[in-house]
């Protein structure tokens, strides 16, 4: 039977990676919204700040916490920071992440250097947050993780990713996507379920400096001709936050409209 609460996250205790803006700060403002407290986790101080400052004004408890997620001893200081203000962590939403373009073919010097800096971040740091929360969620025995991964999971996106940033970006999310599925198998006996969201394109601060021409080959290869709004991907992660949920597992979750359908 349906029951109007499915979405409902009151009383719940969660944290968002990379939540200072784009689509991290819409998910956490959207949990917020459904009764959660959220810690705001990020490199960016500022909005890092005015962030959890939003979400205080809603009646929700927030706190900001500096972290680089590429360092495992940031990462898991940084939980055990949020677990001493929340005294728990039932959900968390592993949203950090780049793109690091540099010119020229994965041949050059440059593209090492690219590979090695962005599944630091994208790749390593999910998995570096993701065992830094199940310590804690094991033993209550419960947790929701959702990590970001990418349409680029799936595919190689038919308009480059800056020149040498393409092949280590789809390859940190892909790797993202299928740690969700190997973790969400490991962990399933304690009830906590990983699953991955995969963005398409989106207006975020992350994608802002892409040149206009660029912009538009998107929109014109997307079949809803548009690029989403970070908002939009707010439902999917309210979906695998809640006990909407409760029987999904190392699923992956695409929010693209259309473009991996071609």
């Amino acid at each position: 039977m349906y029951e109007s609460t499915i979405f409902d996250l009151s009383g719940k205790k969660a944290l968002v990676t990379g939540g200072a803006g784009g689509i991290g700060r819409a998910c956490a403002i959207g949990m917020a919204e459904a009764g959660a407290d959220v810690a705001i986790v990020d490199l960016k101080q500022e909005m890092g700040q005015e962030t959890a400052e939003v979400i205080r004004k809603m009646g929700r408890n927030s706190l900001f916490v500096p972290c680089d997620v590429s360092d495992v001893s940031q990462v898991d200081a940084m939980v055990e920071t949020v677990i001493e203000s929340f005294g728990r962590l039932d959900i968390a939403f592993n949203n950090a992440g780049i793109i690091d373009p540099r010119p020229g073919s994965s041949t050059e010097a440059s593209a090492l250097l690219s590979w090695e800096k962005t599944l630091a971040v994208n790749l390593h740091g999910v998995f570096y947050c993701c065992r830094a929360e199940a310590k804690y969620m094991i033993p209550q025995k419960y947790g929701k993780i959702i990590n970001t991964a990418s349409m680029s999971a799936s595919i190689v996106n038919q308009l480059p990713v800056l020149d040498s940033g393409l092949v280590p970006y789809c390859v940190s999310k892909a790797g993202v996507k299928h740690l969700t599925k190997c973790l969400a198998a490991e962990w399933a006996q304690h009830n906590i379920t990983v699953n991955s969201v995969s963005p398409g394109y989106a207006d975020t601060p992350f994608t802002e400096k892409t040149p206009p021409e660029m912009v538009e080959l998107r929109i014109r290869a997307t079949p809803m001709r548009r690029q989403a709004q970070p908002e939009e991907i707010v439902g999917a992660v309210l979906f695998l936050a809640s006990d909407a949920s409760s029987f999904t597992t190392g699923s992956d979750l695409i929010v693209d409209g259309g473009y991996t359908i071609w």
